[in-house]
């Protein structure tokens, strides 16, 4: 396949037809190979809207305070490093003894407050002992640094992608990242540190997964719709809107006390995972179940899993009018089979 690059005359553009012609054979050799361009994150219906955690793109997962969003992002962390994909995670919030903690609770189903103090039942200890080792030795790097200096993120990023082969980094807090410039303005710092994100996922061809704080204005609007996390609920959202690819807003309206909706969909133990910004994709929401006193995340089966199969060009057939079609306009003698 040939780069980008490779495609731009000496002038500098690049004719439409060329890049048809790699539009199309990527399309084909994505669905030769039947897996998606991005790293899953695990959770499918999120992963049918978004393909993925992409490569050169920033993610962002917004949330107020005890809707989840950190149980979601270590889902996502837990759902990839078992598939042994090297994950680096960045945390500004709490001690990494913390968070292994709460991994542990989540992968081995163990309530967090008695994983906390250690009063588990046996079939808790059972379940950690079974499982623990699944955790303890997967691909996973740590960072922790509270108010986290952007040149130590990004200096970091770059060893151990060098390293260790990180294939995906996530940040739990996108405020908490210093820019060392006490001069400039909050929405400066923010606009700086979304930019080299941005530049670093880039530069590196790896996603990068923030997690965002909300303001309180979710807190202040009435009825379920009200309660529902906007784009511009983001603290400093004008620059995070702009720069970032893909931007999640989590949301469980029973913490409100609103537990059903006028069609009769129940929110007892139901996380909303709003897809607000997908870059040249479909936004939705998706129903995930959450665990409160574990921290476990799994797929609402009542939500719709499209569950279609893709076709190669090979199983169309050489005399299916599509395959004449892209051969005629493409100007190809023949389509790799």
């Amino acid at each position: 396949m040939v780069s980008m690059n490779e495609m731009k005359t000496d002038n500098g553009y690049t004719d439409i037809s060329v890049m048809a012609k790699d539009c199309i054979l990527k399309i084909h050799d994505r669905v030769v190979k039947d897996e998606m361009s991005g790293v899953p994150s695990g959770f499918q219906q999120l992963d049918n809207i978004t393909d993925g955690f992409e490569k050169g793109k920033v993610y962002i997962i917004g949330g107020r305070p005890c809707m989840g969003k950190e149980e979601l992002i270590l889902s996502m962390i837990i759902n990839i490093i078992t598939e042994d994909v090297p994950v680096l995670l960045f945390s500004t919030n709490h001690k990494m003894s913390d968070y292994v903690q709460r991994l542990l609770s989540i992968h081995c189903d163990i309530r967090t407050l008695c994983m906390h103090n250690g009063q588990m039942d046996a079939y808790e200890w059972e379940r950690l002992d079974k499982n623990m080792d699944s955790i303890m030795y997967a691909p996973l790097f740590f960072h922790d640094s509270l108010d986290l200096p952007l040149n130590e993120l990004i200096d970091t990023a770059h060893n151990c992608i060098k390293e260790k082969a990180i294939k995906i980094i996530f940040i739990d807090c996108l405020q908490m990242i210093d820019f060392d410039k006490w001069s400039e303005s909050v929405h400066e710092k923010v606009a700086k540190v979304m930019y080299s994100l941005k530049q670093l996922a880039c530069q590196a061809d790896i996603p990068i997964v923030v997690g965002s704080m909300l303001g309180r204005g979710v807190e202040i609007r009435e009825n379920l719709e009200g309660k529902q996390p906007f784009l511009s609920d983001l603290a400093n959202s004008s620059y995070i809107e702009e720069i970032a690819d893909v931007i999640l807003m989590v949301h469980r309206p029973e913490c409100y006390c609103i537990y059903k909706d006028e069609t009769g969909r129940e929110f007892y133990g139901v996380m909303e995972l709003i897809v607000k910004k997908n870059s040249l994709k479909p936004v939705d929401c998706i129903y995930l179940k959450y665990q409160q006193n574990t921290g476990i995340l799994y797929q609402d089966e009542n939500g719709n899993i499209d569950t279609s199969k893709l076709v190669s060009l090979k199983e169309l057939g050489a005399d299916n009018k599509t395959i004449n079609k892209l051969m005629n306009a493409l100007d190809l003698e023949e389509l790799p089979f």
